[in-house]
C-alpha cells in the first residue's frame, strides 16, 4: 500500500515498548477526559471522526497491520486529533497488559478479522478471555460495542459469548458520525455496504442489573 505523503505517526502513534505498564491515562492524555478505546482502527476513519467531533473525550487506537497504523496515526495528526493515541500491538496483549482496571468508558470492537476456515475459529477476538478483559477494563456502567459483516461469527461465536459474560446486553447505539444506513462509518464498512454484505451489531455494558425486556439485536440486510 503506498500514500501520497509521508506518514509521520508522532505525537499520536506511541511505541508500546516505551509504555508503563499500566498506562495512566491522566497522564497520557494530560486530562480526565473518559477513554475510549476501538481495536483494529483500519486508516482511522470511524476514530477520526469521532475525536473531532468529540474534543472531551480521549480515544485510543489499536491496529496490528504496521501500514494502517501509520496511514491511521498521521491521518489523526493531520486532523490535529491531539486527544487521540494509538499503538501498532496484538489487542488482546495490549489490554490485558497494558489497560488499568475500570478505565474505559466505551471499547469498540467493529469487524474484526472472522477467521472463517474452522482451525483458525481458536484466533477469533470475541472469546471467553477477551470478555473477561472486557469486564475487567470497562467502568462501571461502561460500554462494548460490536459489529460484523460475518454472520457465522456473529451466530456461533459473538452473540453468545458475549450474553454468556457478566454484561448486560442492551440496545446498539449508532455513532453520530454514521450517516443513514450505516452502524459505524468505518472505511471497511463502506466498502462492504456497496458489496452489499449484511451487518451485525451488538451492545452490552458493564454493572446493569437488570436488562430491558425489549433489547434488540441489531441485524441488516442491504
Amino acid at each position: 500500500m503506498q500514500s501520497n505523503h509521508p506518514l509521520i505517526v508522532e505525537p499520536i502513534g506511541l511505541d508500546p515498548e516505551k509504555l508503563p505498564r499500566p498506562l495512566n491515562w491522566a497522564e497520557l492524555f494530560g486530562n480526565a477526559n473518559p477513554v475510549e478505546m476501538e481495536i483494529g482502527m483500519g486508516k482511522a476513519t470511524f476514530l477520526t471522526e469521532q475525536a473531532i467531533a468529540r474534543p472531551e473525550t480521549n480515544f485510543f487506537g489499536i491496529e496490528y497491520a504496521r501500514w494502517f497504523w501509520r496511514y491511521a496515526s498521521d491521518r489523526l495528526r493531520r486532523h490535529n486529533c491531539l486527544n487521540a493515541r494509538t499503538v501498532r500491538a496484538e489487542a488482546f496483549y495490549f489490554i490485558r497488559e497494558f489497560v488499568p482496571a475500570s478505565s474505559l468508558a466505551v471499547l469498540h470492537v467493529y469487524f474484526p478479522d472472522p477467521w472463517p476456515k474452522k482451525r483458525h475459529n481458536k484466533r477469533r477476538l470475541i472469546n471467553e478471555p477477551f470478555m473477561k478483559e472486557t469486564m475487567r477494563v470497562l467502568v462501571p456502567g461502561g460500554r462494548l460495542q460490536v459489529v460484523t459483516d460475518h454472520q457465522a461469527y456473529f451466530e456461533e461465536q459473538m452473540e453468545p459469548t458475549i450474553r454468556a459474560s457478566p454484561l448486560q446486553v442492551v440496545d446498539y447505539n449508532r455513532p453520530g458520525s454514521a450517516i443513514e444506513g450505516e452502524f459505524v462509518g468505518t472505511n471497511f464498512e463502506r466498502k462492504y455496504r456497496r458489496e452489499g454484505r449484511p451487518f451485525y451489531a451488538m451492545a452490552a455494558v458493564k454493572g446493569i442489573t437488570e436488562a430491558p425486556a425489549d433489547v434488540q439485536i441489531s441485524k441488516t440486510v442491504e
